[in-house]
Protein backbone atom coordinates (compact mmCIF):
# COMPACT_ATOMS: atom_id res chain seq x y z
CA UNK A 1 0.00 0.00 0.00
CA UNK A 2 1.25 3.56 -0.78
CA UNK A 3 0.68 6.31 1.58
CA UNK A 4 -0.73 9.13 0.16
CA UNK A 5 0.52 12.60 -0.47
CA UNK A 6 0.34 15.12 2.17
CA UNK A 7 -1.53 18.27 1.93
CA UNK A 8 -2.99 21.08 3.77
CA UNK A 9 -5.81 23.49 2.87
CA UNK A 10 -6.67 26.77 4.75
CA UNK A 11 -5.28 26.93 8.18
CA UNK A 12 -2.19 29.12 7.48
CA UNK A 13 -4.16 31.16 4.78
CA UNK A 14 -3.91 34.49 6.82
CA UNK A 15 0.21 33.63 7.10
CA UNK A 16 -0.38 33.00 2.90
CA UNK A 17 -1.87 36.30 2.69
CA UNK A 18 0.79 38.09 4.14
CA UNK A 19 3.73 36.31 3.14
CA UNK A 20 3.13 33.51 0.67
CA UNK A 21 6.09 31.98 -0.73
CA UNK A 22 7.61 32.07 3.15
CA UNK A 23 4.49 30.33 4.28
CA UNK A 24 4.74 27.87 1.31
CA UNK A 25 8.41 27.28 1.90
CA UNK A 26 7.70 26.55 5.81
CA UNK A 27 4.75 24.10 5.00
CA UNK A 28 7.16 22.36 2.87
CA UNK A 29 10.24 22.52 5.81
CA UNK A 30 7.25 20.60 8.19
CA UNK A 31 6.58 18.20 5.93
CA UNK A 32 3.78 19.25 3.41
CA UNK A 33 3.90 17.61 -0.35
CA UNK A 34 1.04 20.01 -1.51
CA UNK A 35 -1.45 22.93 -1.06
CA UNK A 36 -5.15 22.66 -2.39
CA UNK A 37 -6.31 25.40 -4.31
CA UNK A 38 -3.15 27.64 -4.64
CA UNK A 39 -5.18 30.61 -6.62
CA UNK A 40 -1.96 32.97 -5.95
CA UNK A 41 -0.21 30.76 -8.33
CA UNK A 42 -2.45 32.39 -11.45
CA UNK A 43 -0.83 36.01 -10.82
CA UNK A 44 1.97 36.87 -12.77
CA UNK A 45 3.91 34.58 -14.55
CA UNK A 46 2.07 31.35 -13.56
CA UNK A 47 4.67 29.29 -15.29
CA UNK A 48 7.67 30.59 -13.37
CA UNK A 49 5.36 30.64 -10.51
CA UNK A 50 4.37 26.60 -10.53
CA UNK A 51 8.08 25.92 -11.24
CA UNK A 52 9.03 27.78 -8.23
CA UNK A 53 6.30 25.68 -6.61
CA UNK A 54 7.87 22.47 -6.93
CA UNK A 55 11.35 23.44 -6.34
CA UNK A 56 9.83 23.58 -2.70
CA UNK A 57 8.48 20.28 -2.72
CA UNK A 58 4.69 21.44 -3.46
CA UNK A 59 1.98 20.41 -5.97
CA UNK A 60 -1.32 21.82 -6.48
CA UNK A 61 -3.49 19.01 -5.35
CA UNK A 62 -6.47 20.71 -6.31
CA UNK A 63 -8.15 23.46 -8.14
CA UNK A 64 -11.50 24.89 -7.37
CA UNK A 65 -14.84 25.30 -9.30
CA UNK A 66 -18.27 26.96 -8.45
CA UNK A 67 -21.68 25.83 -9.56
CA UNK A 68 -21.67 29.05 -11.86
CA UNK A 69 -18.33 27.81 -13.33
CA UNK A 70 -20.15 24.31 -14.61
CA UNK A 71 -23.17 25.80 -15.60
CA UNK A 72 -20.95 28.18 -18.61
CA UNK A 73 -19.28 26.60 -20.95
CA UNK A 74 -16.86 29.61 -21.43
CA UNK A 75 -16.22 29.79 -17.51
CA UNK A 76 -15.44 25.85 -17.62
CA UNK A 77 -13.24 26.41 -19.78
CA UNK A 78 -11.15 28.84 -18.31
CA UNK A 79 -11.46 26.71 -14.94
CA UNK A 80 -9.69 24.07 -17.31
CA UNK A 81 -7.37 26.45 -18.48
CA UNK A 82 -6.38 27.41 -14.92
CA UNK A 83 -6.37 23.99 -14.12
CA UNK A 84 -3.78 22.73 -16.47
CA UNK A 85 -1.33 25.67 -16.18
CA UNK A 86 -1.11 24.98 -12.25
CA UNK A 87 -0.31 21.37 -13.11
CA UNK A 88 -2.78 19.81 -10.53
CA UNK A 89 -4.92 16.63 -12.12
CA UNK A 90 -8.03 17.39 -9.79
CA UNK A 91 -11.08 20.16 -9.81
CA UNK A 92 -13.19 20.25 -6.91
CA UNK A 93 -16.54 21.25 -6.22
CA UNK A 94 -16.36 21.55 -2.17
CA UNK A 95 -20.55 21.03 -1.27
CA UNK A 96 -24.51 21.62 -2.37
CA UNK A 97 -27.38 21.22 -1.12
CA UNK A 98 -29.54 17.97 -0.54
CA UNK A 99 -33.10 19.09 -0.28
CA UNK A 100 -34.71 16.35 -2.39
CA UNK A 101 -34.27 13.02 -4.53
CA UNK A 102 -34.69 15.28 -7.84
CA UNK A 103 -32.31 17.87 -6.69
CA UNK A 104 -30.09 15.43 -6.67
CA UNK A 105 -30.51 13.92 -9.95
CA UNK A 106 -30.66 17.47 -11.65
CA UNK A 107 -27.16 17.92 -10.22
CA UNK A 108 -25.89 14.88 -10.81
CA UNK A 109 -26.83 15.74 -14.32
CA UNK A 110 -24.71 18.84 -14.47
CA UNK A 111 -21.75 16.81 -12.57
CA UNK A 112 -21.65 14.49 -15.51
CA UNK A 113 -21.77 16.67 -18.31
CA UNK A 114 -18.93 18.88 -16.27
CA UNK A 115 -16.95 15.80 -15.52
CA UNK A 116 -16.86 14.72 -19.21
CA UNK A 117 -15.57 18.03 -20.29
CA UNK A 118 -12.62 18.11 -17.27
CA UNK A 119 -11.70 13.92 -18.26
CA UNK A 120 -11.58 15.00 -22.03
CA UNK A 121 -9.00 17.51 -20.89
CA UNK A 122 -7.12 14.57 -18.14
CA UNK A 123 -9.00 15.83 -15.14
CA UNK A 124 -10.82 14.55 -12.46
CA UNK A 125 -13.86 16.24 -11.49
CA UNK A 126 -14.10 15.68 -7.73
CA UNK A 127 -17.67 16.49 -4.91
CA UNK A 128 -16.67 17.59 -1.41
CA UNK A 129 -18.92 16.45 0.97
CA UNK A 130 -20.01 18.03 4.33
CA UNK A 131 -22.46 16.31 7.13
CA UNK A 132 -26.01 16.71 5.46
CA UNK A 133 -24.83 13.74 2.11
CA UNK A 134 -24.99 11.18 5.02
CA UNK A 135 -27.85 13.31 7.43
CA UNK A 136 -30.49 12.41 4.87
CA UNK A 137 -31.52 9.52 3.12
CA UNK A 138 -34.26 8.49 0.25
CA UNK A 139 -35.19 5.17 0.56
CA UNK A 140 -32.59 4.17 2.44
CA UNK A 141 -29.62 5.70 0.42
CA UNK A 142 -27.61 8.29 1.75
CA UNK A 143 -27.15 11.79 -0.40
CA UNK A 144 -23.62 11.07 -1.54
CA UNK A 145 -25.18 7.48 -2.46
CA UNK A 146 -27.71 8.82 -4.86
CA UNK A 147 -25.16 11.01 -6.52
CA UNK A 148 -22.52 7.91 -6.75
CA UNK A 149 -25.22 5.96 -8.75
CA UNK A 150 -26.56 8.46 -11.08
CA UNK A 151 -22.76 9.75 -12.47
CA UNK A 152 -20.32 8.04 -14.60
CA UNK A 153 -17.84 7.24 -12.31
CA UNK A 154 -15.37 8.33 -14.96
CA UNK A 155 -16.65 11.76 -14.91
CA UNK A 156 -17.26 12.72 -11.29
CA UNK A 157 -14.80 11.54 -8.18
CA UNK A 158 -15.13 12.61 -4.69
CA UNK A 159 -13.32 14.23 -2.26
CA UNK A 160 -14.21 12.80 0.99
CA UNK A 161 -13.97 14.51 4.16
CA UNK A 162 -13.52 12.19 7.20
CA UNK A 163 -14.99 14.64 10.12
CA UNK A 164 -18.29 15.69 8.03
CA UNK A 165 -18.45 11.93 7.46
CA UNK A 166 -18.63 11.38 11.38
CA UNK A 167 -20.53 14.39 11.66
CA UNK A 168 -22.94 12.95 9.71
CA UNK A 169 -23.80 9.66 12.09
CA UNK A 170 -21.61 7.77 9.56
CA UNK A 171 -18.18 5.59 9.83
CA UNK A 172 -14.90 6.99 7.35
CA UNK A 173 -13.42 4.08 7.09
CA UNK A 174 -16.83 2.21 5.54
CA UNK A 175 -17.78 4.85 3.20
CA UNK A 176 -14.09 5.15 2.04
CA UNK A 177 -14.35 1.50 1.16
CA UNK A 178 -17.48 2.05 -0.05
CA UNK A 179 -16.34 3.90 -2.81
CA UNK A 180 -13.50 2.79 -3.19
CA UNK A 181 -11.96 3.68 -6.80
CA UNK A 182 -13.58 7.02 -7.03
CA UNK A 183 -11.51 8.40 -4.18
CA UNK A 184 -8.81 10.07 -5.05
CA UNK A 185 -8.29 12.60 -2.42
CA UNK A 186 -9.30 12.46 1.38
CA UNK A 187 -9.94 15.49 3.70
CA UNK A 188 -8.36 14.72 7.38
CA UNK A 189 -10.07 16.32 9.99
CA UNK A 190 -10.80 16.30 13.68
CA UNK A 191 -13.69 17.45 15.70
CA UNK A 192 -13.46 17.58 19.92
CA UNK A 193 -17.29 16.77 20.11
CA UNK A 194 -20.06 15.56 17.70
CA UNK A 195 -22.95 17.22 19.41
CA UNK A 196 -23.05 20.23 17.66
CA UNK A 197 -20.85 21.92 14.50
CA UNK A 198 -18.04 23.62 15.02
CA UNK A 199 -15.68 21.81 17.69
CA UNK A 200 -12.99 21.63 15.29
CA UNK A 201 -9.43 20.85 16.63
CA UNK A 202 -6.24 19.82 15.64
CA UNK A 203 -5.73 16.17 13.62
CA UNK A 204 -5.29 13.51 16.51
CA UNK A 205 -6.90 15.41 19.03
CA UNK A 206 -10.37 14.77 18.50
CA UNK A 207 -12.53 11.70 18.57
CA UNK A 208 -12.32 11.12 14.66
CA UNK A 209 -11.28 8.04 13.93
CA UNK A 210 -8.12 8.98 12.45
CA UNK A 211 -6.03 6.12 12.39
CA UNK A 212 -8.35 3.63 10.45
CA UNK A 213 -9.56 6.15 8.21
CA UNK A 214 -6.18 6.66 6.61
CA UNK A 215 -5.33 3.08 6.80
CA UNK A 216 -8.74 2.39 4.62
CA UNK A 217 -7.58 5.04 2.48
CA UNK A 218 -4.25 3.90 1.54
CA UNK A 219 -5.81 0.55 0.91
CA UNK A 220 -8.04 1.67 -1.74
CA UNK A 221 -5.46 4.16 -3.08
CA UNK A 222 -6.52 7.32 -2.22
CA UNK A 223 -3.94 9.80 -3.36
CA UNK A 224 -3.95 12.90 -1.45
CA UNK A 225 -4.69 13.33 2.26
CA UNK A 226 -5.16 16.90 3.19
CA UNK A 227 -5.26 18.04 6.70
CA UNK A 228 -7.87 20.99 7.40
CA UNK A 229 -9.48 22.64 10.41
CA UNK A 230 -12.17 25.08 9.70
CA UNK A 231 -11.50 27.07 12.45
CA UNK A 232 -8.27 27.53 14.84
CA UNK A 233 -9.40 26.66 18.20
CA UNK A 234 -6.28 27.21 20.33
CA UNK A 235 -3.06 26.61 18.18
CA UNK A 236 -2.44 29.39 15.33
CA UNK A 237 -2.40 28.17 11.99
CA UNK A 238 1.07 27.08 11.76
CA UNK A 239 0.84 25.39 15.18
CA UNK A 240 -2.08 23.23 14.44
CA UNK A 241 -0.49 22.41 11.14
CA UNK A 242 2.73 21.16 12.73
CA UNK A 243 0.44 19.21 15.39
CA UNK A 244 -1.12 17.92 13.26
CA UNK A 245 1.53 16.37 10.95
CA UNK A 246 3.20 15.26 13.94
CA UNK A 247 0.13 13.12 15.56
CA UNK A 248 -0.04 11.74 11.99
CA UNK A 249 4.06 10.79 11.94
CA UNK A 250 4.12 9.75 15.87
CA UNK A 251 0.90 6.99 14.62
CA UNK A 252 2.95 5.58 11.97
CA UNK A 253 0.78 7.31 9.37
CA UNK A 254 3.49 9.16 7.69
Amino acid sequence: MTRPKLGIIGIIHEDAKRDFWGTMQRLAEIGYEGVEGASELLKGDVKGNVARFHELGLQVATHSVNKEQLRDSEKLDQVIREAISLETKDVTYWWDVADSREQLLRDAELYNAAGERFAAEGLRFCYHNHAHEFQKTYNGLYSLDILAEHTDPKALYFRLDVAWITLGGAEPAHILRKMAGRVPAIHVKDVYGTDEIGKWTAVGTGVVNIKESIEAAKEIGVEWMTVEQDQLRNLSGFETALVSYLNMKEKGLL
